[in-house]
């Protein structure tokens, strides 16, 4: 197999087509595996008059593939295939929806005293039910303490919250809604709903469903660890999977 004459032609033909906004990954990850088709030949199938076909060469990606496969099983990553666990990518993926909806939630609050994605949750979160403590409201939000209270203050600052004592526990401090608070609120949830929108795209009403589904087991795995095990090393976790 001629590799240097393989990529000169795709290239050739990449370049033909950059106007059309074709993606060629495909294309690369495919002259990649060539190139190493090329480099793992051995003296008996250099002499092979077979070699050189497309069926040999398929036969050999075919079990360099099921070999990554494999790798990937075992929860490791084979970079030069592009090959990634489902964790990792679930990790990563799950990471840049919530950087997509920060993104669009900071236009969307660009003309509000609004800060920040979290200040609105922290107001919705109020809304919802009124009179939680401080805590109460942070750990619904998933923060640390330091976090929430950052928000806290800032929403005390502005007017938007307001807090008084607890009944039972003198310490603690319980928030509400303020008028201005409700007021922000009534005027950007239509536009926090199309962000809403925005955020679950094209995918289909029982897709959604599906995927909430989905969230929602693994906000259940993750959401008593954050509460009652956060200290635990990384090791000791592991064993809450291996008992599933």
């Amino acid at each position: 197999m001629n590799i240097e004459r393989f990529r000169t032609k795709l290239h050739t033909c990449m370049l033909i087509e950059t106007g059309n906004n074709m993606n060629y990954e495909l294309i690369r990850q495919l002259i990649t595996y060539a190139e190493a088709y090329e480099q793992e030949a051995t003296p008996l199938t250099t002499d092979d008059p077979n070699r050189d076909s497309m069926v040999h060469f398929v036969a050999w990606l075919n079990r360099r593939v099921s070999a990554e496969k494999q790798q990937v099983t075992k929860g490791g990553s084979v970079v030069q295939g592009g090959w990634q666990s489902p964790d990792i990518l679930i990790s990563m993926l799950v990471s840049f929806l919530y950087r997509y909806a920060r993104a669009l939630s900071k236009r969307a609050l660009a003309d509000t005293p609004l800060v920040s994605f979290d200040d609105f949750t922290y107001l919705a979160g109020l809304l919802g039910k009124p009179l939680q403590t401080k805590m109460e409201l942070i750990q619904r939000n998933i923060h640390e303490k330091t976090t929430g209270m950052e928000i806290i203050k800032r929403l005390l600052a502005n007017g938007l919250v307001e807090q008084q004592d607890d009944m039972v526990d003198k310490r603690s401090k319980r928030l509400k809604l303020t008028a201005a608070g409700f007021q922000i609120l009534e005027k950007i949830w239509p536009v926090m709903s199309q962000v809403a929108t925005l955020v679950g795209g094209t995918l289909p009403g029982a897709e959604k469903m599906h995927l909430v589904s989905l969230m929602d087991q693994l906000h259940q795995f993750h959401n008593p660890i954050f509460l009652n095990d956060k200290n635990e090393p990384i090791e000791e976790l592991l064993k809450l999977i291996a008992k599933k």
